[in-house]
């Protein structure tokens, strides 16, 4: 049964992509970032509609960029917590050829609505940019590294892990730009974790735009009681400075 949520609190503060279609003399340096605030929605083991606010912050200079995240989901209703979700991020890349990056990521997620105190990913891989369109970049990522994690119920562990990922950029217009990320994470011993964001941003006044997003995260470990499918969809209104 679907609950709604009286007393909410969310903050999310999500990086895009610091590169644009290639890399040029022309490429805006520096900090970038935007500031929203709307509503999400979750199913799964936590099912809850909240309050939402998500804000960016990018960097670029030369051939490097950084991108780093933060992400809090927080509901509750009548005493009861509903959600609560904590994920940050921090991507470093270099580009070292025109449409070939070397990249380091690490990554913090805490939720025990998906069965795990805490999981921690780190990897170093290599990316390449694909173009299919003169609006559209795709890139392709293949990385190693390892996963702590630790599933209620169980003592934390350590375990070698891979990612693959393809993240797909369509700038549909000048404001308008779809983007659909899609990440595997495979762990020895088979905790893996399959992960899909689709995202749509448009242009309403200057400086002011309208993003849905969809999060979709399977995990293929989790404890008695928690389901392996939880999704997150929200809806914000963004300022970009």
């Amino acid at each position: 049964m679907r609950k709604i949520v009286l007393s909410a609190l969310t903050i999310s503060v999500l990086s895009t992509p610091v590169l644009a279609w290639v890399a040029s003399a022309s490429q805006a340096q520096g900090f970038s970032g935007s500031v929203g605030l709307g509503f999400s929605n979750s199913t799964g083991t936590s099912q809850a509609l909240s309050i939402n606010t998500e804000d960016a912050l990018n960097w670029v200079r030369g051939p490097w960029s950084n991108d780093t995240s933060f992400a809090y989901n927080y509901a509750r209703n009548s005493g009861v917590v509903s959600a609560d979700r904590l994920a940050v991020g921090n991507s470093t890349k270099y580009r070292w050829l025109k449409n070939t990056y070397a990249y380091g990521t690490l990554d913090y997620v805490r939720n025990h609505f998906d069965g795990y105190f805490y999981r921690v990913d780190e990897f170093a891989g290599i990316g390449h940019y694909l173009y299919p369109d003169e609006n559209m970049r795709l890139a392709l990522q293949a990385g190693v590294g390892a996963r702590e994690s630790h599933r209620i119920g169980y003592a934390a562990v350590i375990n070698p892990s891979a990612q693959l990922a393809a993240k797909y950029r369509w700038q549909i217009s000048k404001g308008a730009l779809l983007t659909e990320n899609v990440e595997a994470v495979l762990v020895d011993g088979g905790a893996n974790t399959y992960q899909s964001l689709l995202g749509l941003n448009t242009p309403l006044v200057g400086a002011l735009g309208m993003r849905f997003s969809f999060l979709a995260t399977y995990n293929t470990q989790v404890p008695v009681g928690y389901k392996v499918f939880n999704t997150l969809t929200a809806v914000n209104l963004v300022y970009h400075f």
